[in-house]
């Protein structure tokens, strides 16, 4: 063999081997820039579930808050107006047990009219009141006149019971309302909440899912593009050879 057609031959012997050893460079590369990518994937991916969470939990926050401050108007409001029930109770059955005594009062005096009436037209008429008839008549006006104030003072007393219960009741009736509202708005709002937090971990969660097999796609691609390369580069050097 001459030395010229050795030289040759070192030289595509060597031509082989650098080709072999850039596609094994640009395999490993290949590899790594797909790692790289598909770990800055996973890494961002991360960053946006825990921002979607994240706004999830102050809008969430936010919710319950807005539902305590309502809920808390709520209540507020039902007790004035409660408190305003039983003072308007208070005042109207001091007017009514007031006008109750005046009207008793007034009932009185025209019963001790009535009777000095009847002394008078009996003494008037030279009959004795104190016996007979006209003591009857008498005594049957004052029964009378003390069953009317029994009847008056029974409907009273009847009247301003009925009215302290109307009042007490309306005020429960008020704060009963109010409490249900508050109620059904805290439990809406723990609802919508929970389900805020639901649906932005779903999201994140699918986000994820999403980048993680995107990047399983990039490793799998850059792993086959590095195969290749090897492959081609094992070819050139066994072509190098032959």
């Amino acid at each position: 063999m001459s030395v010229g057609t050795a030289i040759m031959i070192g030289a595509q012997i060597f031509g082989a081997l650098s080709s072999k050893s850039a596609a094994d460079d640009a395999a490993d590369r290949a590899i790594e820039i797909g790692s790289a990518n598909a770990e800055d994937l996973r890494t961002i991916s991360a960053k946006n579930a825990d921002e979607i969470r994240r706004i999830a939990g102050l809008n969430a926050g936010a919710i319950l808050s807005t539902a305590n401050l309502n809920s808390g108007s709520i209540l507020q409001v039902a007790e004035s107006n409660a408190l305003a029930h039983l003072e308007s109770t208070v005042t109207n059955l001091d007017l009514a047990a007031t006008e109750n005594v005046e009207l008793l009062r007034r009932h009185v005096l025209q019963e001790r009219a009535l009777q000095g009436s009847i002394r008078a037209a009996t003494g008037a008429s030279g009959v004795r009141v104190g016996q007979g008839s006209p003591l009857e008549i008498l005594v049957d006006a004052v029964e009378q006149g003390y069953g009317e104030r029994m009847y008056m003072a029974n409907y009273a007393r009847k009247r301003l019971a009925m009215m302290g219960k109307e009042g007490i009741t309306r005020a429960k009736l008020t704060m009963m309302d109010a409490e249900q509202r508050s109620k059904v708005l805290l439990e809406t709002a723990s609802l919508q909440a929970m389900i805020t937090r639901e649906e932005a971990d779903s999201s994140a969660t699918i986000m994820l899912n999403d980048a993680e097999a995107n990047a399983r796609s990039m490793e799998r691609g850059g792993a086959a593009y590095a195969a290749s390369m090897r492959a081609q580069g094992t070819a050139s050097l066994i072509s190098g050879l032959i």
